[in-house]
């Protein structure tokens, strides 16, 4: 197959500026969901210290995203990371990477679907009759239209999602500035950035609530997924994963502030206790008449994640055919230049992992199991990432090796990444739900067994993974 045939059957290319590829990331972030869910988790864990713990994981989070940024830049790629680990950890490493990236979103569209079908559920109630659509007929619902919207293309995925997460954070955040202003500065505490504020003074309430808080940033990364099908691909995308990190981690210190503040020390338990926490500040702070505008708040976010995050699990999946690291067919492009045969197969897994589980467990405990078990995932595709960007820059791009962007920045990134993976690792009891990432290990285990088939089999292509496909290497190298 030729260079010009290869590029024919590729994805778009030039089709979403800098707003929408932010606004694209910043889906799958889903910042206001994460107010709703991780944040309060990290309040569960670090009491109020809370804010100290998102303050630490907004560094580690912008400093991975000025690793991503430096790949980003020079290798664009739907696969990012797969692409950019198999450069700088070799094929082996690349294909793992891209393998538990299937994983990690594998379970996160099915476990977004599943909340977002539980809150529709509450707003469609009939207040009369109390008449409701069940949350399992509208995860079939909400699961056709974005298989829909995804085959559409990216150009109305990214639109789509440009609305929604303008509009959710406005939401939360106005709560999070009432909350603020109400109780008055008399109230704050610089307390809150102390580790001796932890429930208990124990070290592990904050590498605990680590874990939630790399969760709530999770994601950012995503934008590079559309290293081929953005504008002026090698500025727009490295300034829209660092803007992203840096928009909601200021989102998240707004929001964790405010809940902390607005309860105070004592009231930590008692807001933790909430069946709705946000809900609970939302009825306390503006009215109890308001409390629709969360749930419409979470159906709004977690619809905008879910439409990103299969946008992005697609592209892997599409990624990773073309180079023949999984079955052809995933390569297939429709008329539209989407990958109509990935999008088919996520669609059928999210309906064979998500179903079942909202149908019997309800949407809040399908999205805490699925969303748990991707955790591991998430944490190793990080941590991976920024010793490939040490490693990539020491070798392949040495000319342009910095101190600064290609050693000190990761190598602070990889450390603080550490703590969460002790926390997941160690968890303080061997419950269910901290068990759960433990099913990353097995599907990492069967990705050596796959790695090790491919490399037989076919150890040609398999040692050209990430450097095959690259229409955007052809344009020129920035100086």
């Amino acid at each position: 197959m030729t260079a010009d045939s290869q590029e024919a059957r590729g994805l778009a290319h030039g089709i979403v500026g800098s707003a929408r590829v932010t606004a694209f990331g910043t889906s799958i972030v889903a910042p206001a969901a994460s107010a709703i869910t991780a944040l309060v988790i990290v309040v569960s864990y670090a009491g109020f210290a809370s804010p100290l713990v998102v303050l630490i994981t907004f560094v580690a989070s912008l400093c991975c995203a000025l690793s991503i940024a430096e790949f980003a830049r020079r290798v664009p790629s739907a696969g990012w990371a797969y692409t950019y680990n198999s450069r700088g950890l070799g094929p082996t490493a690349g294909f793992l990477t891209g393998w538990m990236m299937i994983f990690g979103y594998a379970l996160f569209v099915p476990a977004g679907i599943a909340l977002t079908s539980t809150y529709a559920s509450h707003l469609l109630t009939d207040d009369v009759t109390h008449a409701a659509i069940a949350p399992w007929v509208l995860f079939v619902v909400i699961l056709a239209a974005v298989a829909l919207v995804a085959y559409r293309g990216i150009g109305t995925s990214a639109s789509v999602d440009l609305l929604l997460v303008v509009g959710e954070m406005t939401v939360i955040a106005a709560l999070a500035i009432t909350i603020l202003v109400k109780i008055g500065p008399a109230h704050y505490s610089l307390a809150v950035f102390s580790p001796a504020s932890v429930p208990h003074g124990q070290l592990t309430g904050i590498t605990d609530a680590m874990i939630y808080g790399i969760t709530a940033f999770a994601g950012f990364e995503a934008a590079a997924a559309l290293g081929e099908e953005a504008r002026d691909t090698r500025r727009s995308v490295p300034a829209s994963i660092i803007g992203i990190v840096i928009v909601t981690g200021i989102f998240y210190l707004l929001v964790i502030l405010a809940e902390t503040f607005g309860v105070g020390r004592r009231g930590i338990p008692g807001l933790i206790a909430q069946p709705s926490p946000l809900g609970y500040l939302t009825s306390r702070y503006w009215s109890p008449s308001a409390l629709w505008v969360i749930d419409l708040v979470v159906v709004l976010t977690v619809l905008g994640f879910v439409i990103a995050a299969s946008n992005a699990a697609i592209r892997v999946m599409f990624a990773m055919a073309r180079e023949q690291a999984l079955p052809a067919p995933l390569s297939r492009l429709s008329r539209r230049h989407t990958p109509a045969v990935a999008i088919g197969c996520l669609t059928v897994l999210t309906l064979l992992l998500g179903l079942p589980l909202t149908y019997a467990y309800g949407g809040p405990r399908a999205f805490g199991y699925l969303a748990g078990a991707a955790g591991l995932a998430v944490v190793l595709v990080y941590l991976a990432g920024n010793i490939a960007v040490i490693r990539a820059f020491r070798t392949e791009f040495r000319d342009e090796f910095s101190f600064w962007r290609h050693l000190l920045i990761p190598a602070t990134a990889a450390v603080i990444f550490l703590f969460p993976l002790w926390g997941i690792l160690r968890p303080p009891a061997y419950t269910l739900v901290n068990l759960l990432p433990f099913a990353a290990l097995g599907w990492l285990f069967l990705g050596v067994i796959a790695a090790v088939v491919l490399r037989a089999r076919r150890p040609a292509s398999f040692e050209t993974l990430g450097t095959v496909f690259m229409p955007a290497e052809k344009e020129k190298q920035p100086q």
